[in-house]
């Protein structure tokens, strides 16, 4: 026995430290610190590996290595390059040696040269599309204000109401096939409402109460030309419509009692007017097109 494996062993043994338990911490082999101890170098896996080894061993037991060196330098094994900066793992016992990744030197990760230019054109990437997205915001912004302002002098809550007179038709038949008397309405005085209960761009949605009665009447006043068409807005069936002119039919007049809502798109609001039930209605905007759903609650 060497006096380097000697001094390792006695350190050892006085710390009370077993072969395994020192493969355990040092992550060396049994068999190779049992040949350090008994200075047979040789089985050890080449001069770069028993250096390595030696110093593992020492350090772990508390040697200052240089101090160690300059006591043992003479069995040290001698090699002509650099030693390993750190011992990571050695392979399990049977592994293959000349595989060993035991010592590996630490190398620094490789930056791209051109890594300032990638990042630099992520940064103008990013804000060319805060930029935009600011754009966008304040152009909704903008527009919206311009089409809530359009609408601001209209209240949602304004209503028209009128006294109007519910009429009965009052029919009578004779015998015969010839004679026939013409039907008649007769007041009932019910108090008629028509409330605008929503307002939203060109589009006015009003309520009728009060009567039990739906008559519509559309006309041209002005002679020029006028178009509307009145829908079934729970079915989407057309009603009627058209065109009006001094030329052509003047006025149409079509009866919704039967239905809960109906919707009128009147093309020429200028040149249009509008009665329910006898009463004129007052369109509530200035855009040329319109669109008037009336909701029937009897």
């Amino acid at each position: 026995m060497s006096e380097l494996g000697q001094a390792l062993r006695d350190a050892r043994e006085k710390k009370g430290l077993t072969l395994d338990e020192l493969q355990e911490e040092t992550k060396i082999q049994k068999r190779y610190l049992q040949a350090i101890e008994e200075g047979d170098f040789d089985k050890l896996p080449g001069e770069f590996y028993r250096r390595a080894f030696i110093k593992s061993y020492a350090e772990t037991l508390g040697f200052d290595f240089a101090a160690f060196v300059e006591e043992y330098g003479n069995e040290l094994p001698k090699i002509q390059h650099e030693e390993a900066s750190e011992i990571h793992t050695v392979p399990p016992e049977g592994g293959d040696e000349p595989g060993m990744k035991a010592i590996r030197r630490a190398r620094p990760i490789p930056v791209p040269k051109n890594w300032s230019s990638i990042l630099n054109k992520a940064i103008i990437v990013v804000i060319v599309l805060i930029v935009l997205m600011l754009v966008y915001i304040l152009l909704s912004h903008v527009m919206g204000g311009a089409s809530s302002s359009q609408s601001t002098h209209q209240s949602a809550g304004t209503s028209v109401s009128f006294k109007g007179n519910s009429s009965k038709k009052a029919a009578s038949s004779s015998s015969t096939a010839s004679s026939s008397t013409a039907s008649s309405e007769s007041s009932s005085a019910l108090n008629q409402q028509l409330k605008l209960d929503k307002t939203q761009g060109n589009h006015f949605t009003y309520t009728l109460t009060g009567t039990t009665k739906f008559d519509v009447t559309v006309s041209t006043k002005t002679g020029q030309n006028a178009w509307f068409m009145a829908t079934d807005a729970k079915t989407g069936k057309q009603i009627v419509g058209g065109t009006m002119s001094a030329a052509t039919k003047k006025s149409y007049h079509f009866d919704a009692s039967t239905m809960q809502s109906v919707q009128i798109q009147f093309g020429s609001v200028q040149n249009t007017s509008m009665k329910i039930n006898g009463k004129a209605f007052k369109f509530p905007g200035t855009s040329t097109v319109q669109y008037i759903v009336i909701n029937f609650s009897k």
